[in-house]
């Protein structure tokens, strides 16, 4: 059952610590129960109080463990770090950010670096001289046989002339 000392316990424990607490599995659906049942007690202004300052200790609590996903889901895509007990109503948030997190990253390392060229595996069939790619490195000359990894462009270019087959393409 929870009480007003309860959450009040589990607020300064969360704040208090960088991982979260571990709150029981049917913490939101007691937290629920709870606030219905003082809401319908209600008489004086001692009861009044007392849900006024559940409502923003459990609002206190329920910040804190967002800060801490969306750092504990940063800690996740840098070092495979797994969060420990996350609620169910919270999984979403933390998996979310996890995927923000990966799209963002890539983002700008293709800013950074600029948009990779998709490469594929060829195998010359006939004498290749050498070539300027469209990622502007040289290939080249390749021999028949000989195997090379060149951008997609280039080795589609390479295959329609007859020029060579593929063997892997990414």
């Amino acid at each position: 059952m929870l009480t007003y000392e309860t959450i009040r316990e589990f607020v300064i424990k969360e704040k208090n610590t960088p991982k979260l607490i571990e709150l029981p599995d049917n913490f939101f659906q007691d937290v629920r129960a709870y606030l219905e049942s003082k809401a319908r007690v209600s008489e004086g202004k001692e009861d009044l109080w007392e849900l006024d300052n559940s409502r923003r200790m459990l609002q206190d609590l329920l910040d804190a463990r967002e800060s801490k996903l969306v750092k504990l889901a940063l800690v996740f895509v840098r070092a495979g770090v797994t969060p420990g007990k996350v609620m169910p109503e919270e999984k979403a948030l933390f998996d979310n950010t996890v995927q923000n997190i990966k799209a963002f990253q890539e983002a700008r390392k293709e800013s950074i670096e600029g948009q990779r060229e998709k490469m594929e595996t060829v195998a010359a069939l006939e004498e290749v001289p050498r070539f300027v790619g469209v990622d502007m490195k040289t290939y080249g000359p390749l021999r028949k046989g000989d195997i090379a990894r060149v951008p997609r462009d280039n080795s589609q270019l390479l295959i329609s002339k007859g020029l060579a087959r593929l063997i892997e393409g990414k």
